[in-house]
């Protein structure tokens, strides 16, 4: 089994406190650059995705430097979305679900907590600043695979080698989290924004700037951290520039 860790963009001039809050306002002037990165799993029951990047449809185009999109990824690998049989969606938010059109042929896995109160905010206008109306629309059209992940708090056994870590609300209405074990470099806990970046965990914990359930998500983190202890795994987080450029990435070789 490989790991591929795929650069989908840097974001600029995001603010610090979207990080790690200390609870100030917004400061336009305290701003840092964030990466977003996906991951591809080349595993012998099929080729899986974690999450798909910044959706083409970004409010936010101005202020990323992306790296190209996942499709554009793949493609240097020799990699097509038809290829992938699975994606597992982190959550369903604009910098980690965009380009799920693409992937029209695959199985696309996501937290129902997520799918369902995305479906029910779409039906009411009320999606807010982290989800893309176009993107929804699109996926409603494309008509995507979608299997619908329960079971909050469990552990999921998937593939060999890879379990879903299933949570309610947190940073989103629901997230899934990766365990990935790889025979030499050990197990890896993929978090996407389940944790931000090292400096959430503290000690104390730290919350993100960006949550749906402030409660929810310290006990995401905490869950996280017990968990990496019982596995013995590392954990990647979902926008921490220092681990970010510390990761081979997908152009340089895999994880195995």
């Amino acid at each position: 089994m490989k790991l591929y860790v795929m650069v989908n963009g840097i974001a600029t001039g995001m603010p610090r406190e979207a990080l790690v809050s200390s609870g100030a306002p917004l400061d336009p002037n305290d701003v840092v650059s964030i990466p977003t990165t996906t991951y591809l799993i080349d595993h012998p029951d099929g080729l899986v995705l974690y999450d798909t990047g910044w959706t083409q449809r970004s409010p936010h185009k101005g202020a990323i430097h992306s790296e190209k999109n996942i499709v554009d990824c793949l493609a240097k690998l020799g990699v097509r979305p038809s290829d992938i049989k699975y994606v597992i969606c982190s959550h369903l938010h604009l910098d980690h679900a965009g380009c799920l059109e693409f992937f029209k042929d695959s199985v696309i896995l996501v937290s129902e907590s997520e799918f369902t109160n995305v479906a029910k905010l779409y039906m009411l206008d009320q999606l807010g600043p982290h989800y893309v109306k176009k993107d929804i629309e699109e996926w409603i059209r494309i008509g995507l695979k979608w299997r619908l992940i329960g079971d909050e708090g469990k552990v999921v056994d998937f593939l060999d080698g890879i379990k879903i870590l299933s949570y309610g609300p947190g940073h989103s209405f629901g997230m899934l989290a990766l365990l990935v074990q790889l025979s030499k470099t050990g197990n890896v806990i993929l978090t996407s924004d389940a944790i931000y970046c090292r400096r959430n965990l503290g000690p104390p914990i730290r919350l993100p700037g960006v949550i749906r359930d402030s409660e929810g998500c310290e006990q995401i983190i905490k869950n996280l951290i017990q968990r990496a202890q019982d596995y013995n795994a590392q954990l990647w987080y979902g926008h921490d520039m220092e681990q970010f450029k510390a990761l081979k990435k997908f152009d340089q070789g895999y994880y195995e």
